[in-house]
């Protein structure tokens, strides 16, 4: 059995009580709620609830959750992305009269999945950028590049300074396999910075217990950047001959794996070791990451 260094105090987060989700105010009106594995937020505003997606893990407990804070309805549930870990719990939120509101290719993806469980989308919108108006609360939709997976959304409440960047990072956490399984890993970097152009106290990024500040997304930016630092060197360093100097010379596949699984462990000694006391789970998905971040380096 493959052993891991113990998750650090910092990064562990709250303990999920038995009835296994948490809510948390996150001020002005909105609160977080999560799972330990999920999470995500919710507003109340003046006449309902906005919630954004319904994370799988979470099922109906977001109902409950959402109901120990108020008796309201739920009048808007805004898709972040098409992903079912976080929108496959929406048919609970399914009503007459529900607003669900996501980018056009957000739309497109759940239309092609065909799951029941992620109602379609009722108003979506094209293009980079839409603003919702609810009951006087302002909910900035962007979507500034596929940094995840095509249509996904920052979610920005500025008066709240809020902004929920599902999948973008885990808070105090390296990043999940292969940076989240990021569409394209550029964009992923660009998103870092993007984040950070905007004003806000509270980040909501999808994944485990804690919800973040930017300082949360700026040491996660140095760590990718360390990521590629490493990943860049050892693509300087390690020789495609020698590395498959074993591997027959027809085998042309064989040999990039080899070769790239020597990239991988050279750029992990690069890694600084003060990443292990920095962020929780950094031993975890290292591989796979430097995997994507090398691969990107080299052809992107």
């Amino acid at each position: 059995m493959t052993e891991f260094a113990p998750v650090p105090d910092f990064a562990r987060g709250p303990e999920i009580p038995e009835s296994g989700y948490l809510v948390t105010e996150l001020g002005g009106g909105a609160y977080g709620v999560t799972s330990g594995l999920d999470n995500t937020m919710f507003l109340v505003t003046k006449k309902g609830v906005v919630v954004v997606d319904a994370p799988l893990d979470l099922g109906e407990k977001l109902l409950v959750g959402i109901e120990e804070v108020t008796p309201k309805p739920i009048t808007h549930l805004i898709y972040s992305h098409a992903h079912a870990d976080h929108i496959g719990s929406a048919h609970f939120l399914a009503r007459d009269g529900l607003k669900i509101v996501s980018h056009e290719l957000t739309a497109q993806f759940i239309k092609e999945a065909k799951d029941d469980r992620r109602p379609l989308p009722n108003e979506t919108f094209k293009g980079k950028k839409s603003e919702l108006n609810v009951d006087g609360e302002r909910i900035i939709l962007e979507y500034t590049g596929d940094w995840h997976q095509a249509g996904n959304l920052f979610i920005h409440l500025p008066e709240q300074k809020i902004l929920t960047a599902i999948d973008s990072f885990t808070v105090k956490n390296a990043p999940f396999f292969r940076l989240l399984f990021s569409a394209h890993v550029p964009a992923y970097f660009d998103a870092m910075d993007q984040m950070l152009d905007y004003d806000f106290e509270t980040v909501v990024s999808g994944h485990m217990s804690l919800f973040g500040t930017p300082e949360d997304v700026q040491t996660n930016r140095e760590y990718i950047r360390d990521l590629r630092a490493a990943a860049a060197e050892a693509l300087r360093t390690v020789d495609l001959g020698e590395a498959a100097a074993g591997v027959p010379d027809d085998n042309r596949q064989a040999r990039l794996k080899v070769w790239m699984d020597a990239v991988v462990a050279r750029a992990t000694e690069l890694m600084p070791a003060s990443w292990d006391k920095r962020l929780g789970g950094h031993d975890i998905f290292l591989a796979d990451n430097l995997n994507a971040v090398a691969w990107s380096v080299f052809i992107d």
